[in-house]
């Protein structure tokens, strides 16, 4: 499959409103979502499908190797920059130069203003239940704070959000063997702001962190849904986007409860329309008077 000529596209993005405001340049390296594949189904007939593409990123933070990321590709940008700033790589978004991804090389040059030395938090890791085995660096399990947040989601907006979610058109259906992420408003309506897919759910909410950091958006009383189960490392995620409310389609692990429990962020699983389980800080869901 060819890389996308966006490769070549350079943008030089303002990090704020005054005219001597620091600069961003990223590139916009988006790959196509699926490749057509001949399959023969169960009556011997040869049929034409679409799988979703699967490529290696690695990337390179200041000349310094940091990880190969497997992705479908949509947003790697926004995934580079969530993952750097969830890790904790890099703190603040005017300390970044350049962000540029290459697809002919496989490769995400990062280049900040000062220079980050990640020697020492990648000294020590974690690997978690992210599909491909996540790696988390540092001590993040003691820098983590838990969320105290006074906002409340009632039943029927969960649902509103549910609905535009499967009303969506995805990788998912046209391939399956995707998870996909989303982050809504917490309004009547749940507007939408966000939609990633990727091959592992992880590199989905990296991408949503990196384009909230982009956007200067809060997370204050959003909704974050993910297709995926909730482990201690998705709910880590929610604690550092601020997010209270984290939905999933699937279920959970019991660590994932039990820090959810202890960080404040009330998890809903098994969710669909009309229907739904909450495992923690259930007093934040409301319901309409009968």
């Amino acid at each position: 499959m060819r890389a996308d000529t966006d490769t070549d596209a350079v943008f030089d993005i303002p990090l704020g409103d005054a005219p001597d405001a620091p600069r961003l340049s990223l590139t916009r390296a988006r790959r196509p979502a699926t490749a057509g594949a001949t399959v023969i189904d169960h009556d011997g007939q040869s049929r034409a499908v679409e799988v979703p593409g699967e490529h290696a990123l690695t990337v390179y933070l200041d000349k310094q190797e940091i990880v190969t990321l497997m992705t479908l590709g949509q947003a790697p940008e926004a995934l580079i920059m969530g993952y750097l700033r969830n890790q904790r790589l890099v703190e603040s978004l005017t300390d970044l130069r350049s962000v540029h991804v290459d697809w002919s090389t496989g490769a995400c040059a990062v280049h900040t203003r000062g220079g980050v030395d990640a020697s020492a938090r990648m000294a020590r890791r974690t690997v978690t239940t992210g599909c491909g085995q996540g790696t988390m660096f540092g001590d993040w399990l003691d820098e983590l704070r838990p969320l105290h947040s006074d906002a409340t989601l009632c039943v029927d907006t969960l649902d509103a959000a549910l609905a535009r979610i499967v009303a969506l058109d995805t990788v998912y259906k046209r391939s399956g063997s995707v998870h996909g992420c989303a982050l809504l408003r917490n309004t009547a309506e749940a507007p939408l702001l966000y939609h990633v897919e990727d091959v592992g759910r992880h590199n989905a909410v990296d991408s949503i962190t990196g384009f909230m950091w982009l956007d200067e958006e809060s997370g204050a009383d959003k909704i974050f849904y993910t297709t995926g189960r909730l482990t201690s490392e998705m709910v880590m995620k929610a604690v550092q986007m601020g997010v209270p409310f984290l939905v999933s389609r699937s279920g959970l692990t019991q660590m994932g409860l039990s820090m959810a429990q202890a960080m404040g962020i009330t998890l809903v699983c098994r969710a669909r329309v009309g229907r739904h389980l909450v495992y923690s800080h259930a007093e934040r869901i409301t319901r309409p008077a009968p």
